[in-house]
């Protein structure tokens, strides 16, 4: 039923059909009334109401292998899923599907939220009894303000705050990125966004509207900075503004590597190598690289360069000619993406040369593309480069979303070869075209 049922389910494993059986017979109450309020998923649930104020969800039979499955949940996690439900069926119908609509109508402010950014800051200060040093505009603070929302609850976080969170998250995107707000008054509804030099538009609402229309409250601090990592530019689009700089000297791995191995044809602001090409085949801290472009940070760490040889990044190997990107930095180890430098398997699945694999923060595949068409988690899913073509992967590694590579049949209803499906968590689907 829900996005993460790990996290919010008393069971801890799934109840088996049998177990199901023996709740029931014991004397579940059946509640059709409650039924009705899950329709919207699709899954056909039946509802039974136990004994301490707790609920037996069962998938029904057109759900395929889940049917007769379930699990039981608290009483107030049961409605305030069932709440949210009919919230983002009130919201469909008015059309509040997207980030900003849904901030467009519950915003006092609208487009002038840029001409109002100190006083929201300082007000949600005020309510939330925090000094500047505690709510400091930091990541961190972030997860302050989570709490708070966590505690009033998102609804009402919704009504009384929504302009003063994505004020505050603004904030901090600002300072991370080094931009500043602008607004976009070409659209039907103008809304504040965030530019950087180095940043395709960065959008706080999106922070924002992603954790105020989950089931329940994520972590701001992660959406944030996923937010930053999206939108980053690759440094070979990032107009050279620092071309002029005085150079300063390489630092970290970069200063180890003899002088005439590189030539740097970026830096950054402060002077410190950025992009560089390196002239032969090098070893960065071990790494073999192969003769071309490379990044750095302005610490003098690899950001980013191509393999000359195969290399393994935790469990992940990839071949020669793959361009890998770190995460935060090589010291930190985790990958952000991979373009393959050819056709290669990643977690037991063909993947396609000169395409993206991108990575979650916990180093599961994000996304990918086939090389041929392959059943994932029982699904068809169609190969290729294109874009919509790619292969989407919750954190968990379950399959996120997929293009259909034949006629499929998915909670009993039949798609066509080339739909789209998007699934949740627990592998439900949650999406498909009308």
């Amino acid at each position: 039923m829900f996005a993460d049922g790990s996290k919010r389910t008393l069971n801890q494993r799934r109840l088996t059909k049998r177990q199901v059986k023996e709740l029931i017979s014991s004397g579940a109450l059946p509640r059709p009334d409650l039924s009705v309020a899950l329709e919207p998923t699709s899954l056909h649930q039946s509802v039974y109401e136990l004994e301490g104020e707790r609920y037996l969800v069962v998938f029904g039979k057109t759900v395929a292998g889940l049917a007769g499955k379930g699990d039981i949940y608290a009483a107030d996690v049961f409605h305030g899923f069932a709440r949210w439900l009919a919230k983002v069926g009130e919201d469909a119908k008015h059309g509040r599907q997207s980030s900003v609509g849904h901030w467009a109508y519950h915003s006092a402010h609208k487009h002038r939220l840029t001409e109002n950014i100190d006083p929201l800051v300082a007000q949600l200060r005020s309510t939330m009894s925090k000094t500047k040093d505690e709510l400091d505009l930091s990541y961190q603070s972030l997860d302050v303000v989570s709490a708070y929302v966590e505690g009033i609850g998102i609804e009402r976080a919704q009504r009384e705050i929504y302009d003063h969170l994505v004020a505050y998250v603004g904030e901090v995107l600002k300072l991370r990125i080094q931009g500043h707000w602008e607004v976009n008054d070409r659209d039907w509804q103008p809304y504040p966004y965030l530019v950087g030099a180095m940043y395709d538009p960065v959008m706080p609402i999106n922070v924002v509207w992603e954790q105020l229309t989950s089931p329940d409250l994520g972590n701001l601090r992660a959406a944030a900075a996923n937010e930053v990592r999206r939108k980053r530019k690759p440094p070979g689009l990032v107009a050279d503004a620092a071309r002029s700089v005085r150079a300063a000297a390489p630092k970290s791995v970069l200063a180890t590597l003899p002088a005439d191995a590189y030539e740097v044809t970026k830096r950054w602001a402060d002077g410190r190598p950025w992009v560089v090409i390196f002239k032969r085949d090098v070893e960065v801290a071990g790494i073999p690289c192969r003769v071309g472009e490379a990044w750095f940070d302005r610490k003098g760490d690899l950001i980013g360069a191509m393999l000359s040889r195969e290399w393994l990044f935790g469990p992940q190997r990839f071949g020669a000619g793959s361009f890998f990107r770190y995460y935060r930095g090589r010291e930190d180890g985790r990958l952000n993406d991979v373009k393959l430098g050819a056709d290669q398997e990643i977690d037991g699945l063909p993947c396609l040369g000169g395409t993206l694999v991108w990575f979650h923060p916990n180093q599961r595949v994000s996304s990918l593309h086939l090389a041929s068409d392959r059943d994932v988690d029982g699904i068809p899913c169609a190969s290729g480069d294109n874009l919509i073509l790619a292969l989407n992967f919750h954190q968990n590694g379950r399959l996120a979303s997929a293009v259909l590579a034949r006629e499929h049949v998915v909670a009993g209803q039949r798609y066509e070869r080339g739909t789209l499906l998007r699934f949740d968590r627990d592998g439900s689907l949650v999406y498909a075209p009308p």
